[in-house]
């Protein structure tokens, strides 16, 4: 049996408006309510650590990472550079639990754009699709 991880998910978002507000207001405290251990920078992330080093921690120790995508989600190289730790390590370990959220139209990359992705480009799409992600994200990652 694999080694339990300390959490289930570590959200990988681009710290700008708006999408920092509704990771932080919405999504991470309903996650949260439904007894998912989330792994978020603004509450984990250990101060005056490498900032990276800590980018990795989040992903080596959740069995999710989820993406939210955005067009400034792409933008970023940090943003970047968590999505690859997790796809990389899904490789590693031939367990793929990279989940992608859109939440605002964009277009993913070739690399993202092969995985079946979880609309929440609204608050209807929002309310609509998160009983599916909470239950994705408490499920075995997929092999």
């Amino acid at each position: 049996m694999p080694e339990e991880l300390p959490y289930d998910v570590f959200i990988s978002y681009r710290q700008q408006e708006p999408e920092k507000s509704w990771v932080r207001e919405t999504l991470f405290p309903r996650l949260t309510e439904a007894n998912l251990r989330v792994l978020i920078d603004f509450k984990h992330f250990r101060l005056g650590a490498p900032l990276i080093t800590e980018m990795e921690r989040g992903v080596k120790q959740s069995r999710y990472t989820l993406v939210v995508a955005t067009p400034k989600y792409f933008q970023s190289t940090f943003t970047e550079f968590e999505n690859l730790l997790g796809q990389h390590l899904g490789l590693e370990n031939s367990q793929h639990g990279l989940i992608v959220v859109m939440r605002e139209t964009c277009d993913l990359t070739l690399r993202l754009g092969y995985k079946l992705w979880l609309s929440m480009t609204s608050t209807e799409e929002f309310e609509e699709n998160l009983p599916r992600l909470i239950e994705g994200l408490t499920q075995p990652v997929n092999i």
